[in-house]
């Protein structure tokens, strides 16, 4: 069993996260058709006391099991990290290992219940930007911790990782801060050159790892970029190029590929953005900023570019891509794709703004950022680390820290693709084999 994703560089800041994923309420004006039908939605399966406090990353290693990581904001901005694990249907902190309390940031990575990977994130809480800025400030070296099932294993790190994938405990797979990829054998890491700049790293098996990122080009914009290793070397694959609009005054232009995730050897999802800043508008103060979101699906044999949401989701879906193991996708965190094309919208908790207003007083409403989203292994259901904003006194802001899980709907699935019976946790919680 594979681990699947790490929060790495896909993982957003708040405020890009309230604007790609529309993490306020999606507002509905007169000339805005009503909202497509429900797939289901969110419940809260965890959240922690309001303060300064947020989600980091999300790891479901099992059907009764998974790890998450937060972050809490003390003095002077200082972050300490904080681990909380899923077991016996119960949501718990746990120690942080010794070798990783004086970091500040940290992900998590995992290929089953005997390989949970915990490791120092080189971005240091602030992910790529779209252009694919590397990191700055010195890397502090440390290791990554391996989890066995019973106890933590040390695993050295001679490199800074902005993102790092799980097959198996001696195989695993990392990329590093100026995009280069690193495979970890069982007993060290060794530099695997790639023919472009790596931001995101999906290794299904020891021949089926995919990176995304971008490339760079004396004369021309840079261009994204999907990586494929087949067990014996990297291949580029083909995408398209992306230009300026022909009628733009170009201040700067760029594309990447910041997001990639595989079900299997045909079946793949990569999330980019192409940005101009157009400055012909000579009346703006600043150059205007002008977004392509790019969504492309590999077949197989080809990438091929696929449409996004309609107008109702408002584009603000794009943050994260999770195949639910039907062909279908949750994107972002209010829309679900079905293998068909057809969108469907998912519904925040109860008493969270998300397609409709929930009626409560300005000081009680709280909206929802996802951070990272992940399917448990054998379901349809997806979990995700969340963070829930609201208002404190009309201007502070509190974050809710919480753990979020959706089972869906699925009106439009066969019998046969239906997920089977539940089996009980406790309470409220119980997951879906």
């Amino acid at each position: 069993m594979r681990r699947r994703r790490s929060g790495g560089p896909v993982r957003l800041s708040a405020a890009a996260l309230l604007l790609l994923l529309g993490g306020c309420r999606i507002g509905m004006s007169d000339d805005v058709p009503p909202p497509p039908p429900r797939a289901g939605a969110w419940s809260i399966d965890y959240a922690g006391p309001p303060g300064q406090v947020r989600m980091a990353d999300l790891a479901a290693v099992s059907a009764t099991e998974a790890w998450a990581v937060t972050e809490e904001r003390g003095a002077a901005d200082r972050w300490k990290p904080g681990l909380l694990r899923l077991l016996d249907g119960r949501w718990s902190a746990v120690q942080i290992p010794a070798q990783l309390r004086a970091q500040p940031w940290l992900r998590l990575a995992a290929a089953g219940p005997h390989s949970v990977w915990l490791y120092p994130d080189a971005w240091g809480g602030v992910p790529p930007q779209q252009t694919g800025d590397a990191p700055s400030g010195p890397w502090k070296r440390c290791p990554a911790m391996r989890w066995d099932g019973t106890r933590w294993h040390q695993v050295p790190l001679d490199f800074p990782p902005v993102d790092l994938d799980v097959v198996s405990p001696d195989d695993a797979w990392a990329l590093d801060a100026s995009g280069a990829a690193r495979h970890w054998d069982g007993t060290r890491w060794r530099t695997v050159p790639l023919p472009a700049r790596g931001v995101d790293i999906e290794a299904r098996a020891a021949d089926d790892v995919w990176v995304a990122g971008d490339q760079a080009f004396d004369d021309r914009p840079k261009q994204p970029a999907a990586v494929h290793w087949d067990g014996s070397g990297w291949q580029l694959t083909r995408l398209r190029r992306y230009q300026a609009p022909y009628d733009a005054k170009v201040v700067d232009n760029g594309s990447i590929l910041w997001g990639i995730r595989a079900e299997s050897a045909s079946d793949a999802w990569a999330l980019g953005v192409h940005s101009v800043v157009d400055g012909r508008d000579e009346d703006r103060e600043e150059p205007r900023g002008v977004d392509e979101r790019i969504l492309l699906h590999w077949s197989g044999t080809r990438w091929q570019p696929m449409p996004g949401p309609p107008r109702p989701f408002r584009e603000k879906t794009y943050g994260q891509a999770v195949p639910d193991g039907t062909g279908g996708m949750l994107l972002g965190a209010w829309a679900y794709r079905t293998a068909e094309g057809t969108y469907f919208r998912i519904d925040a908790p109860p008493n969270t703004e998300g397609w409709q207003e929930t009626g409560l007083p300005p000081l009680q409403r709280r909206w929802l950022t996802m951070v990272e989203a992940d399917v448990i292994p054998g379901t349809h259901t997806i979990l995700a680390a969340a963070d829930l904003v609201g208002s404190h006194d009309g201007v502070t802001q509190l974050t809710q820290p919480a753990v979020i899980r959706l089972t869906l709907d699925a009106p439009w699935r066969s019998p046969l693709e239906q997920p089977q019976d539940a089996v009980g946790r406790g309470g409220s919680t119980g997951v879906p084999r």
